[in-house]
């Protein structure tokens, strides 16, 4: 299959954005067999200049249907194109204004994380769902929470690659699970504790011990 077919019956019809299109190219030009070459976070970010890639390769994932996979090293996150196959999207809905405010309302503008109390916005509170629409999350309101930017850009970055059962993820039900303690640790540790803390409890505790013992 060519590059250009691919992308008519991957759009249908739709428009895909410049940036998109950017990460398409990447991952199809990273080796010539399926499943593509792993391609790091590192050079998407690069290739197009956005922050906030891994949104948009997301969307490409869930609602257009790309067969895009995503996994970890450690050090850093890996993408790539594993066939051409091209599944139904799940076309992603949004809250209205109106509903966003009875939620942030209903939580007193309050960061169900970390338990911050913020104003709603790109860097204050922001509407975000509990599951994933690709882990099987719904678009009812019971499965939208409200999220501090700071805690919505750590959530999406455990989400990648993480096969831990959504139901017990603090990220998702942090008024069962319990709340995230906020500490000022540099990004680095930041990234590290909270791979640690969705995968190895134990391990994130030895950490705490380690960073505590260090100040």
């Amino acid at each position: 299959m060519e590059f250009s077919e691919y992308i008519n019956q991957l759009s249908g019809g739709r428009k895909i954005s410049a940036v998109k299109l950017k990460i398409l190219i990447t991952l199809w030009e990273s080796s010539q067999e399926f499943p593509k070459a792993w391609v790091t976070s590192d050079h998407l970010l690069e290739i197009t200049g956005q922050k906030y890639f891994d949104r948009r390769a997301r969307e490409l994932r869930d609602e257009y249907g790309a067969d895009i996979e995503t996994t970890n090293d450690r050090s850093t996150h890996l993408w790539r194109l594993n066939s051409p196959t091209i599944t139904e999207g799940n076309k992603r809905s949004y809250l209205t204004q109106r509903q966003k405010d009875e939620l942030f309302i209903q939580h007193n503008y309050t960061c169900q994380v970390c338990g911050k109390r913020t104003d709603a916005g790109t860097r204050g509170l922001q509407a975000d769902h509990k599951v994933p629409l690709i882990r099987g999350g719904t678009e009812t309101i019971e499965n939208w929470q409200s999220l501090c930017n700071e805690c919505n850009v750590s959530k999406r970055r455990a989400c990648q690659g993480c096969d831990l059962e959504c139901q017990k993820c603090v990220w998702a039900y942090p008024e069962e699970v319990g709340m995230i303690l906020p500490l000022p640790v540099p990004p680095e540790l930041l990234d590290k504790l909270t791979y640690m803390s969705i995968h190895t409890r134990e391990q994130l505790w030895d950490g705490l011990r380690k960073l505590v013992e260090n100040q």
